[in-house]
């Protein structure tokens, strides 16, 4: 091959891979330290428009791993198939129906707006909006259930505090099958109580007043925890919410190289350099 034909082909490879680079660049690392993080009791609480509990409608089995790091800017989501840097699942049904939750990501204290229309697969037409506070933290995800495919949900995370009126009232049915926390009793609901039914992870159940070290907060200021999902979804009005105490995993530093990896490392170096100053040369001569 030509050899100037070759240089014009390693320019552009490097051009390309600082662009790729360049477009990962929102990536934020170890925003709570370098460590990745695990849970299999995270707690998933809906709550209706008026904030009452669904009784059907949550899971304190949540498997959830993230690996550290948040996104900073709206357009690191694309829709189905975003980069994702979080994963949740569960066993429990969601009224009698399995769930499945992806492209899930963590985001840093910013302004965001996703377009729910990306996800496609859903009757969503709106924009979901959300502001992360200073030393919160934010999720977005796409959520599937009983066919409804790419559901925007997004939620925002106080660190290490109570999720709303905390267990103030339980939301297992007592004698008369009617808690005050549901959204369909008769009386005043009990506004964001925490799903606390069954199945447990291996945590348990949770318990009064539990403390989260991330929490779901009221994320738009309407009362209600969570924020409401866009218009003409199949669930447009609720709130979704995510609650966890996750478990970190240092992540391991480089190993050092013993000195004589780099002395021989050096060695080679210079003789690469040699050759390549003879190819240049000689190329020049050529070009």
């Amino acid at each position: 091959m030509n050899p100037c034909l070759k240089k014009s082909i390693l320019a552009s490879s490097i051009a390309l891979t600082l662009g790729v680079a360049n477009a990962e660049a929102a990536l934020v690392n170890n925003v709570l330290g370098a460590n990745t993080w695990y849970t299999d009791s995270a707690n998933f609480t809906l709550l209706a428009p008026n904030g009452g509990v669904i009784p059907v409608f949550g899971a304190n089995n949540v498997a959830m791993n993230w690996d550290g790091s948040a996104y900073n800017a709206s357009s690191d989501y694309t829709g189905p198939g975003s980069a994702a840097n979080v994963t949740a699942s569960s066993t429990s049904p969601m009224f009698g129906h399995t769930w499945t939750a992806h492209d899930i990501q963590m985001f840093t204290p910013g302004s965001y707006s996703f377009d729910t229309t990306l996800g496609g697969g859903n009757t969503e037409t709106s924009t979901l909006n959300a502001t992360v506070g200073a030393g919160q933290l934010g999720l977005h995800m796409l959520w599937d259930w009983n066919g409804n495919n790419n559901i925007d949900m997004f939620m925002v995370f106080g660190q290490n505090s109570v999720f709303g009126s905390g267990l103030l009232y339980s939301t297992q049915l007592y004698a008369s099958y009617q808690s005050k926390c549901e959204a369909g009793y008769t009386g005043t609901v009990t506004k964001n109580c925490l799903y606390d039914l069954y199945s447990y992870g291996s945590a348990g159940a949770p318990t009064m007043n539990q403390v989260w070290m991330l929490a779901s907060v009221d994320g738009n200021g309407d009362g209600v925890m969570g924020i409401p999902m866009a218009n003409n979804s199949v669930l447009a009005g609720f709130s979704a919410n995510i609650n966890a105490n996750l478990t970190p995993t240092p992540i391991p530093s480089a190993v050092p190289l013993p000195g004589a990896v780099w002395l021989l490392g050096s060695g080679l170096a210079g003789l690469v350099a040699v050759a390549r100053r003879r190819k240049e040369a000689l190329d020049s001569a050529v070009c």
